[in-house]
């Protein structure tokens, strides 16, 4: 493939990239919290019995779950029986105690999503009208996800450079590599144990750090039994790691017997370890967070593509630095094994983008969640350096072509470097929060109804909780539409199944109607029925749709 054709490529890649991530999305990979009762500030006349929050994907089952309601001292008012519905598993829920006080009060939870990462938020509520002595209009809504800290960074960094050696090594023998010399044969051998060693241990050090994340407890108290038996009894985590455990330990001792044969270029010897291998990266996939989306098998195969080709790549180049040894000043074995492995390292691009592109049309929302989140922008450092590693790899494989004969220099160890560095990124992204859907401001647009006249709703502004619903209605010429007898909205969630929500509109002025009240109760995709009625008896329907984006 010519360097010009590449240029095009990655050109044309690019721009989709931009086009995609500008297009708004609904979807989301944490859980995140879509209805509440009560709502965020809300103001009641008298305590609920019980208080609710929906979110927006399957909840795990687990005593990690928590629900606490406290007033302004600190003290606790729930029954202390927080719970997870038996029919509808998005539903966390806890009693309160009777006879509440009037005053402020606050809901604080926290959850195990479906993706197995730990989640959690502030909900403020009060309780009696106006003339307490604190409003909740100052008080700050929370929620959050889990930030990755120094050792889940390193326990992902090892799994994720220990698993492309291991590749990396048994794809150079099998594909790049034509010699038998025996310096690369124990290389290969060292590099494989090594790989494996680390994979073993990441995946052991995984339990007690999950455990320490989801009870937030220190490094000591992670290894209680008790907390690592909870851990496995998630539903999601303790089938994924279970599973690691049982595959990494068939994959080593496979492997022993692989590499007694000495047969480092036999597909027939080492196809049950790749198999294996294959299967602990399906796994890593599933514990990520692409199984929380909606369309998770898809997410999960897209997943796991990406990883396996970002291995390859960087596998691939290490086992080119790390192998091969020079002789005499002649380099021309290296660019030979260069030259190899570039059209295999340009379709690892391809893959990377194709599967990057389609997962982050699910994790970025909008263009701006790209620099304003956390995960956004270590996507976006990861974009950049994979752009750099691109273009080194481009340099490499011209090298290649004209058969350069001086050494390799710094650009292959910096394109390996910045490999490691994209893992270390990638570990961080891991456990990160995904960015939710953001506010989406005010809802206009117009429509022509059949009967010649032009109706705008807008609504305002637009977000879970108190909104306005104004109408203006103009006949044919454009004047305005006076004579209805009576005009009725109807909000239902486009997501969820949740009822309708019918309400009428007053008149404020000649031609338009205006109402105001809780009829959206959650975010995501919504539809508005208007249906009128004139005072001669004549009716109009018309539907708007539209998204109501986060708090």
């Amino acid at each position: 493939m010519s360097v010009k054709v590449m240029r095009r490529l990655g050109t044309w890649l690019l721009l989709a990239c931009v086009v995609i991530i500008l297009i708004p999305k609904s979807a989301s990979a944490h859980a995140y919290v879509v209805k509440s009762n009560p709502t965020e500030n809300e103001t009641l006349k008298k305590a609920p019995s019980v208080v609710k929050i929906e979110f927006d994907e399957d909840i795990q089952v687990s005593s990690f779950n928590t629900l606490y309601v406290r007033d302004t001292s600190g003290k606790r008012v729930d029954l202390k029986d927080a719970h997870i519905d038996k029919k509808n598993k998005k539903l966390l829920e806890a009693g309160l105690k009777d006879n509440l006080k009037n005053g402020l009060y606050s809901i604080q939870w926290k959850v195990i999503s479906a993706d197995g990462h730990p989640i959690q938020g502030v909900i403020p509520f009060r309780v009696g009208l106006a003339g307490v002595e604190t409003e909740t209009d100052d008080i700050q809504v929370e929620e959050m996800g889990y930030i990755p800290q120094i050792d889940m960074i390193m326990e992902r960094g090892i799994l994720y450079t220990s698993s492309s050696l291991f590749i990396g090594v048994l794809f150079f023998n099998l594909i790049m590599y034509k010699g038998n010399a025996t310096s690369v044969r124990l290389r290969s051998k060292n590099i494989i144990w090594i790989s494996l060693f680390g994979i073993l241990i990441s995946l052991l050090f995984n339990l007690p750090l999950q455990a320490k994340i989801n009870a937030d407890v220190s490094w000591l108290e992670a290894f209680n039994p008790l907390l690592l038996k909870e851990t496995l009894q998630l539903s999601v985590f303790g089938y994924v790691w279970i599973t690691q455990m049982v595959l990494i330990s068939t994959l080593i001792i496979v492997t022993y017997f692989a590499v007694k044969h000495e047969k480092f270029s036999s597909f027939k010897v080492w196809s049950i370890p790749i198999l294996l291998f294959i299967g602990l990266l399906v796994m890593k996939a599933f514990n990520s967070h692409a199984y929380g989306l909606k369309f998770k098998d898809i997410a999960v195969v897209m997943d796991f593509l990406h990883l396996l080709a970002a291995s390859l790549w960087v596998g691939g180049l290490s086992s080119i630095i790390l192998l091969l040894r020079k002789e005499d000043n002649k380099w021309h074995m290296y660019w030979d094994m260069i030259k190899r492995f570039s059209p295999w390292a340009t379709g690892a691009v391809i893959v990377i983008l194709i599967t990057g592109l389609f997962n982050s049309t699910f994790f970025i929302p909008t263009i701006h969640s790209l620099f304003d989140t956390k995960y956004g922008l270590a996507l976006l450092a990861k974009i950049l350096l994979f752009i750099f590693m691109g273009i080194l790899g481009i340099i490499h494989y011209v090298k290649g072509r004209i058969r350069a004969q001086q050494g390799l220099g710094a650009t292959v160890k910096v394109e390996f470097v910045i490999g490691i560095i994209i893992f270390v990124i990638v570990a961080f992204m891991t456990n990160v929060q995904t960015p939710p859907m953001p506010p989406t401001g005010p809802f206009t647009e117009s429509k022509q109804l059949d009967n010649g006249y032009e109706l705008t709703l807008n609504v305002s502004p637009n977000k879970v909780g108190q909104n306005k619903f104004h109408i203006k209605l103009k006949d044919e010429k454009g004047q305005p539409v006076t004579d209805m007898e009576q005009m009725i909205l109807t909000t239902q969630s486009l997501d969820m199944n949740m009822g309708k929500g019918s309400f009428k509109v007053s008149v404020v002025s000649p031609g338009e109607y205006e109402a105001e009240g809780m009829y959206i109760n959650m975010t995501g995709n919504w539809n508005i029925h208007v249906h009128g009625l004139t005072k001669s008896l004549d009716s109009f329907d018309t539907d708007f749709k539209f998204i109501v984006g986060g708090r």
